[in-house]
C-alpha cells in the first residue's frame, strides 16, 4: 500500500511539473506588456535580429472589442510577460495611414485581428475578435520556439 501511495504521489508530482514547464511565471516588474514602438518594417527587422516571433494586433480607438482585448488580456501578468520577453509585439493602429497599409498587406478588414508571424514575417496563426488571457497564453506558448528555415 505504501508503494502504491508513493507511486501515485510521484505521478501527480511529475504531471504537475510537466505542466509547470510551459507556464510562464510573471516577472514582478513586468506589469504590462511592452509593445514595439517602431514601424512595421522595423518590427520585422527586430524580430529577425532577436530570432523572436511577432505578434501584430490590428486595433482602433473606436473598436470596443479592441479596447477590451488590451485592457483584459494584454494586461494580465502572464500575457504581459510572454509578449514582452518572447515576442516582438506591436499594436497596429488602423486609424493611421501606415497602419492601414499594414492591414492591406494582411487583408485585415475587421477588428481586432491578432496575427502571429514567425521571425521572417510568415503568418502562423490569425485570431479574430476578443479572446480571454487563458486562450492567448495557450496560443503564445505554441510558438515560443518557432523559427523559419
Amino acid at each position: 500500500m505504501k508503494l502504491f501511495t508513493f507511486i501515485l504521489s510521484l505521478l501527480l508530482f511529475l504531471n504537475h511539473s510537466l505542466k509547470a514547464q510551459d507556464k510562464i511565471i510573471p516577472i514582478d516588474n513586468i506589469l504590462e506588456a511592452t509593445f514595439f514602438q517602431g514601424n512595421y518594417q522595423e518590427a520585422l527587422q527586430e524580430a529577425k535580429k532577436l530570432r523572436k516571433p511577432i505578434l501584430l494586433t490590428f486595433s482602433a480607438s473606436w473598436c470596443q472589442p479592441c479596447q477590451k482585448l488590451e485592457a483584459e488580456s494584454f494586461s494580465e501578468p502572464e500575457v504581459a510577460s510572454l509578449l514582452s520577453l518572447r515576442y516582438v509585439s506591436k499594436i497596429v493602429d488602423v486609424e493611421q495611414f501606415t497602419g492601414m497599409d499594414v492591414a492591406d498587406i494582411y487583408k485585415v478588414s475587421e477588428y481586432p485581428i491578432t496575427i502571429i508571424l514567425d521571425e521572417r514575417g510568415k503568418e502562423l496563426e490569425r485570431l479574430k475578435g476578443f479572446f480571454p488571457p487563458e486562450y492567448l497564453i495557450k496560443t503564445l506558448l505554441k510558438y515560443k520556439k518557432t523559427t523559419s528555415k
